[in-house]
């Protein structure tokens, strides 16, 4: 296994007028756009993948999505190299704190902005690891040997409650609250295999399409799978905005051709 291949695909929907949501890939910021390569995957790299669901009034979620994968993407920048394992997850649980500090201060400065807040989930490739880094309720799977998996948790208070009646955008944790934070951070150690898909989506994919609708997406899909899942969202309604990133883990002689995201 030595190369990441990725997609991101940020998409409006169909029923909101802006888009609050935002990818982060390869270093590259997304939205209301595509973007796609792939990088080496090794000993030197340091990159970061994710998908951030912002919210507030005025401009504030547009605002704080961009902020926060900012932050993220001058995180890796500037992460010291050689960290261990344990190292790691604590330099990210650090990032996320200071990240939720910095939403907060730019939340005061500004009252139009006092509301403002978002979800991040993210993949970060470090030198031969693999980490994630989760708040709120944009999701994580794994599609392995044709089996999608959930990797993360929603911090929504229907999942905290079990709770099917609680709306589903309620959550309790996110970048930019004042109440308790925390950041759902793990190393997958030995855990990633060539092949292995990871699909990062904020929840306007999540709450159009089943996980088994997901699942046959890529399963099946001939040529983007990443495209084609923001297609069905939006043909199932589209009722919020709709971000997708898909990264693949590959053998260097694996040709981007073969490998269809």
């Amino acid at each position: 296994m030595s190369r990441l291949l990725f997609k991101a695909v940020s998409d409006v929907g169909c029923r909101r007028a802006n888009n609050e949501d935002m990818a982060l890939a390869g270093g590259k910021l997304v939205r209301d756009a595509s973007s796609g390569g792939s990088l080496p995957f090794g000993a030197d790299t340091h990159a970061a993948f994710a998908v951030a669901d912002g919210m507030g009034g005025y401009e504030g979620g547009e605002i704080a999505s961009e902020i926060a994968l900012r932050s993220l993407a001058e995180y890796v920048r500037t992460v010291p190299a050689g960290l261990d394992g344990d190292g790691l997850i604590l330099s990210l649980k650090d990032w996320a704190s200071a990240a939720n500090r910095t939403l907060l201060a730019a939340a005061a400065s500004n009252p139009r902005l006092a509301e403002m807040g978002t979800t991040l989930t993210g993949l970060v490739a470090y030198e031969g690891r693999v980490a994630t880094v989760h708040i709120g309720d944009s999701r994580l799977y794994r599609f392995r040997g044709g089996v999608l998996k959930q990797l993360s948790t929603d911090h929504s208070e229907r999942e905290l409650t079990g709770d099917p009646d609680v709306p589903s955008h309620l959550i309790y944790n996110f970048l930019g609250n004042d109440g308790p934070f925390f950041a759902d951070v793990t190393l997958w150690e030995g855990q990633v295999l060539p092949g292995d898909r990871f699909l990062l989506c904020s929840d306007g994919l999540s709450d159009m399409l089943s996980d088994e609708e997901i699942s046959e997406v890529l399963e099946s899909a001939a040529d983007s799978p990443a495209d084609s899942l923001v297609r069905r969202a939006k043909e199932a309604g589209g009722r919020d905005n709709i971000t997708v990133l898909i990264i693949c883990f590959a053998h260097e002689e694996e040709t981007d051709d073969r490998i269809h995201l």
